[in-house]
């Protein structure tokens, strides 16, 4: 049992889906429908299940009352306290982190979590590699998934999954290297110091950083000396990670240091993550076994560590993602929710013979009339599906509303949309509040009001 005595969890959820931005439009990223679940509630089952007791969560200020208005409706009994954060400022996850510890809410370690984070897998390897090691950061990883097989609603394209070089030491787990694979061209340069201190360098790149940290205290102190720091993946972790690999600075003279104008001895966080001399050498001159006492850690006061993930770890973070966590629900479905029972709600009317109820998702006041076919499909709450229609391979949103005679494949008709009588739709994405008019036929598109869309 993890409580905030002893590691605080956070979980950040401003973000505004730049990258799907057809399903953002009228919805906070973290409140978009994975298997007629908000995104969010899976970080926070996740914590609750982790035993953690309370939880931030970082979110903008103007979709407050929404998101807390969402998680009423879940029996959750993880305590929640969302933080606000500007509109108007551009800020990224380390800003945020550094606000909580502005904010005097930040007292220990920090477990930091994305909303769009979709797992089973036990986080407890994680905290026992943390406080093992007294580490400054530790990092989840995870396999990229193949998703090529998958067609993402909306027009043809190659959709490019971002690229990491990670190296984690193979007998240590200490993360070495850190790096997206876009900031380089044909060479990739180690620093000499690196191959020197541990021979052997792994380095993968078919590793999903799956946005599941925990950091040292002394990070988040230091957050708020270093503001251009703003992204916790793209600057805080490399730099750490290559921080921990340099030489210390000699420490200077006190005396003589007093005596510098606007000098502060304890900026570097080298000198902020170190330990008490007292403890420290009370701690050599004892028989207490410390791995830290081994060579490939005597004098480094930062440590990095990479665990590698074993389960199911997907980050809804783009269409194409979002596409395959919806499909990969309907499979695994009480594995990633641990909810046992019928998937159809007791609410929902089903006239139709034709519904697969082992490869669909019902939610509640859905109204599936007879004469119709509907498999590996999500229906949300308050869908309505008129006659002599098929659905296959969709997610249909919340309060949707789908024509006599359709034909749908692998879409997604976003909440409060229509579809209107004798529609064929094939791997398209119909935003909220459209009407796709009557006898339509579309393939491979995006129907929404592209006005709304070039606002964003």
């Amino acid at each position: 049992m993890y409580t905030k005595s002893q590691i605080q969890a956070v979980i950040m959820a401003a973000g505004k889906g730049s990258r799907m931005t057809e399903l953002t439009a009228k919805k906070p990223k973290c409140l978009l429908p994975v298997g007629n679940l908000p995104m969010i509630w899976f970080p926070l089952n996740l914590l609750q299940k982790t035993g953690f007791q309370d939880v931030f969560i970082v979110v903008l200020e103007t979709n407050k009352s929404e998101i807390q208005a969402a998680l009423e409706k879940f029996n959750l009994k993880i305590k929640i306290e969302l933080i606000g954060i500007p509109v108007g400022e551009d800020w990224g996850t380390a800003d945020s982190l550094r606000y909580l510890e502005e904010s005097n809410k930040i007292k220990s370690d920090v477990l930091v979590l994305s909303c769009d984070l979709i797992t089973n897998v036990n986080l407890q390897p994680l905290f026992e590699l943390f406080r093992k090691h007294d580490a400054t950061v530790a990092a989840l990883f995870a396999p990229v998934s193949n998703a090529s097989s998958i067609t993402v609603p909306g027009p043809k394209s190659k959709n490019k999954t971002e690229k990491d070089f990670i190296g984690i030491e193979e007998n240590t787990s200490r993360l070495v290297f850190v790096a997206s694979a876009s900031d380089f061209e044909e060479e990739l340069p180690l620093p000499c110091r690196l191959v020197k201190k541990f021979g052997k360098i792994a380095l993968n790149s078919q590793l999903l950083d799956a946005h599941v940290y925990i950091f040292a205290r002394a990070l988040c102190k230091y957050l708020v000396l270093n503001k251009n720091i703003s992204t916790i993946k793209g600057e805080l972790l490399p730099h750490v990670v290559r921080k921990q690999m340099q030489p210390k600075h000699k420490k200077m003279d006190q005396d003589k240091a007093a005596s510098v104008i606007g000098v502060d001895l304890k900026t570097d966080l080298q000198e902020m993550s170190e330990e008490n001399e007292l403890i420290l050498k009370a701690r050599l001159m004892s028989t207490f076994t410390d791995s830290r006492l081994e060579p490939v850690y005597r004098g480094d006061s930062l440590r990095c560590y990479g665990h590698l993930a074993d389960g199911v770890t997907i980050r809804a973070n783009s269409l194409m993602e979002y596409t395959r966590v919806n499909r990969l629900i309907l499979e695994k479905w009480s594995e990633l929710t641990g909810i046992e029972g019928n998937r159809i709600s007791s609410t929902a009317t089903i006239s139709s013979t034709q519904l697969d109820s082992d490869s669909c998702l019902v939610g509640d006041k859905a109204d599936v009339a007879e004469k119709t076919s509907i498999k590996s499909t999500i229906l949300a709450p308050n869908v309505k599906v008129s006659p002599k229609t098929r659905i296959m391979s969709s997610v249909i949103m919340a309060s949707a509303s789908i024509g006599v005679g359709c034909n749908i494949q692998n879409c997604i008709v976003c909440e409060d949309s229509v579809v209107s009588d004798g529609c064929e739709l094939k791997d398209c994405l119909v935003g909220s509040h459209f009407t796709v008019p009557v006898g339509g036929k579309h393939s491979n598109e995006v129907l929404t009001d592209v006005d709304h869309l070039m606002e964003i």
